[in-house]
């Protein structure tokens, strides 16, 4: 393996960390904003302005459906963020024995990372066309039911 090689991986090792890191830390904060979400939907079922929908969009059942999808969003930040740690963890064991083993297992280790944001982005595309041809035909029910 060329020395080259090993030394642009250990370049990108700190970026690698420092990503992985950032969508733990957005992970959490997510959990956050949907526990705070959960509070606002049960704290606005006892009236006044935080109990009033027109006012309080958290209100009651909203604020649960938000906090789930924040619950959602944040699980699926963890596993870029597990994958990008473990490619950073085995950049630094490369870099500590130089076995072309641990260059695979490092290369693997991207590959995998790659390979789930290649299929959340199919996934994310095919939820796109499926709402758009979604509000297509309710559009057009709508339409329809006003002639």
């Amino acid at each position: 393996m060329s020395a080259a090689a090993v030394e642009q991986l250990a370049a990108t090792k700190p970026w690698v960390r420092f990503i992985s890191v950032m969508m733990f830390i957005g992970a959490g904060l997510m959990l956050l904003a949907a526990a705070g979400m959960v509070v606002m939907s049960v704290v606005g079922g006892t009236g006044g302005t935080l109990g009033n929908p027109a006012k309080n969009p958290l209100a009651g059942p909203m604020g649960f459906a938000m906090a789930a999808l924040y619950v959602a969003l944040s699980i699926i930040y963890v596993f870029p963020g597990v994958k990008l740690w473990k490619y950073a963890s085995s950049i630094a064991m490369l870099l500590q024995t130089g076995r072309n083993g641990d260059l695979v297992a490092a290369l693997n280790q991207q590959r995998s990372f790659w390979k789930f944001i290649g299929v959340f982005l199919i996934v994310i595309l095919a939820v796109y066309i499926i709402a758009i041809i979604g509000l297509m035909a309710f559009a057009g029910i709508t339409a329809f039911k006003g002639h």
